[in-house]
């Protein structure tokens, strides 16, 4: 294997060398463009902007490198290995000063490393800083030399030094034939401070993590699926590896040292994304996330925990308790160990499907992909599946039809006795209903949902997967209570021909459910749906902010089909005599937006709030710096207060 050399300082010899081209021409290219210098591994050469020099104070030109294949050069940043190029300019006496940019990088990962360069081929734009005293006349031909140093790597990694010139002929300027090659690596260089007015809002270090928070020019959270940011702050030995890309956060992971060193420091943060990219000086804060996980934490669990309780009273899981109240119905002589097994079993089907639910939104979210509460009921193939089930389940409890089981079930009942066998058969519809729960709760975002879903989906994994766990057995504590006191249901009533009127009352609920799925794949398949009744206009990105900007009070209503919140607020309060009075009265402006479909603009837009389900209402207005959300569970005081907070009011 070639051995690694050190780069030397090319020193008063290389300089020398470059003086010696200067002075007597030798090798120097005409016109525009410098000769090739290099190895069979790298080639440079010195290009220009302009054809002829006009005898102008500022020249741009450019470094072109071309690589050959697997080798790469590295940026001004070369991250865990490596050394950034370097040109010198001080055998030029015209040039007192040479700013050299460098375009957006790739990361390469090798061995656990990760450094930041170019392959094949790039162009660093040059602005150099002529001293017309050192320049006899516009008249003269000047002719430019630079000492380059740098390395390019590929299984091992070379020094390169090279003396670059360049001359160019005295005469009208005019755009050479590398100007454009010029000017798209220069469009390339990330804009120093914003980018069509994306900017970062924090850089916070939690744990051992730095979280970066990017707003678009609203000022709403972005949140960034795809590209790379890039961290510089000096510190030595500290490394920073990919971004992992949550909702409304990037959170990079500090290697090499203790993270918390980092508070306090100046960080230079370059952000690539496809639609833009820039760079930005920060700060680097403590982030309130370190208190929130290690501290905060049994509160958050708290909070899942109670949503996960409040969705047994809520609409979308209405039907499956009927089909569990059946099935507890039909224990009234069972003994007390089968009423526990069956409520068992119920609650294992809750919590089984809530971590594959939070499994499967931590693939997706790993992955990059857009995730939010309910998202499933978007999809006309699980619509069509839930309600063909309704149906079937409906079916089943009025005795139309059997759910056939399982062969090994079959097996295992014929070792029991009768009344064991008919549980065993039982049981597949006992972890049935509580999948059955989980998946029909998911629409619903009640009270302490939002923030228990909001802190998982931007958490860490193992924390995420913990609010989901708690969150399900939130769920199902009920079961879990008849489980560990069976003697509750000896308070049920016992089974007589009164039952069959009973199931038959709750197969119509599962029916109008079914019903009611129908008509939202419909809404999901033909994609055509109407505004609420009244002055409703149609939401679009940035449309509220402008109406705000030109002193209007806007009210935003996200909504679908699907959720029946979301139909509950809109009947008792949206459209209730008294708040469409004060709607009216004050002119409000009501957008709204239909998420019964994928929308990814309005995900992107529930996220910059850290939402990730609905309902969700949001009043802008004058008197408000900033958008104020409403809570999910709507009420007309609340609407009231924040539209009066909206008004801006004249100043005395």
């Amino acid at each position: 294997m070639r051995p690694k050399s050190k780069i030397i300082p090319l020193g008063w010899l290389i300089r020398i060398s470059a003086l010696f081209f200067v002075i007597s021409g030798v090798s120097l290219a005409r016109a525009d463009t410098g000769p090739w210098q290099g190895t069979d591994e790298v080639q440079l050469r010195l290009i220009s902007n302009t054809a002829h020099y006009d005898g102008a104070s500022r020249l741009k030109a450019g470094l072109q490198v071309k690589l050959a294949e697997g080798w790469k050069i590295y940026w001004r940043s070369p991250g865990d290995a490596g050394l950034p190029p370097v040109l010198d300019f001080s055998a030029s006496a015209a040039v007192t000063h040479h700013e050299m940019r460098f375009p957006a990088p790739e990361r390469f990962t090798l061995f656990g490393l990760d450094t930041f360069g170019y392959g094949k081929e790039v162009v660093f734009p040059l602005t150099l800083t002529l001293d017309k005293k050192a320049i006899p006349s516009s008249a003269t031909d000047i002719t430019l030399a630079a000492a380059f140093t740098g390395l390019v790597c590929a299984d091992l990694c070379i020094p390169v030094d090279e003396v670059l010139t360049l001359q160019i002929p005295a005469g009208i300027a005019s755009p050479s034939q590398h100007a454009f090659a010029i000017a798209k690596a220069e469009a390339s260089v990330p804009s120093t401070g914003t980018s069509n007015g994306y900017h970062i809002t924090t850089a916070q270090i939690a744990s051992d993590q730095l979280n970066v928070t990017i707003a678009d020019r609203s000022g709403a959270i972005f949140t960034m699926r795809e590209g790379d940011i890039l961290i510089e702050t000096g510190a030595v030995g500290l490394g920073f590896q990919a971004p992992e890309f949550g909702q409304g956060t990037a959170s990079i992971s500090v290697t090499g040292g203790d993270a918390a060193t980092l508070i306090g420091r100046q960080a230079v943060i370059t952000v690539i994304h496809p639609d833009f990219m820039f760079e930005q000086t920060v700060t680097i804060s403590k982030g309130t996330a370190v208190t929130v996980m290690r501290k905060g934490l049994v509160s958050i669990l708290l909070i899942a925990f109670l949503g996960g309780l409040i969705l047994n009273i809520m609409p979308c899981v209405l039907p499956v308790i009927s089909i569990k109240l059946a099935g507890a119905l039909g224990h009234g002589k069972a003994a007390l160990p089968q009423i526990r097994r069956s409520f068992l079993l119920s609650a294992s089907g809750i919590v089984l499907s809530f971590l594959l639910l939070g499994a499967i939104l931590l693939l997706m979210r790993q992955t990059g992909a857009a995730i939010g509460w309910g998202v499933q009921f978007q999809n006309p193939y699980f619509l069509g599946f839930m309600a063909l089930l309704m149906v079937g389940f409906a079916l089943m409890m009025i005795g139309v039809i059997n759910l056939p089981v399982p062969r090994l079930a079959q097996r295992l009942s014929r070792r029991r006795d009768h009344g064991d066998a008919a549980l065993s058969q039982s049981g597949w519809n006992d972890l049935a209903s509580g999948a059955m729960a989980t998946l029909l709760a998911t629409p619903c975002s009640a009270p302490f949902v939002g923030t228990a879903v909001a802190f998982a989906f931007t958490a860490p994994p193992m924390v995420m997967m913990a609010v989901f766990l708690v969150m399900a057995l939130g769920l199902a504590s009920p079961w879990l209570l008849v489980a560990a006191v069976p003697r509750l249901a000896a308070y049920l009533p016992r089974p007589g021909k009164w039952l069959i009127w009973v199931r038959r009352i709750l197969a119509l609920g599962l029916l109008l459910t079914a019903a009611w799925l129908g008509f939202v794949l419909m809404s999901v398949v033909s994609g055509d749906r109407v505004l609420s009744s009244g002055d409703w206009q149609k939401w679009q990105p940035g449309l509220a902010e402008s109406l705000a900007s030109d002193g209007q009070i806007v009210l935003v209503d996200v909504t679908a089909d699907w959720c029946l919140t979301c139909k509950a607020n809109q009947i008792f309060v949206l459209e209730a005599q008294s708040v469409q009075q004060l709607l009216s009265q004050e002119k409000v402006v009501l957008l709204q937006a239909d998420w019964t479909r994928p929308d990814d603009q309005i995900l992107n837009y529930l996220n910059s709030f850290g939402r990730y389900g609905i309902p969700f209402n949001a009043i802008y207005g004058p008197g408000l710096e900033s958008p104020l959300v409403l809570p999910e569970l709507l009420s007309a005081s609340a609407l009231t207060d924040a539209i009066e907070m909206a008004i801006t009011r004249p100043s005395y």
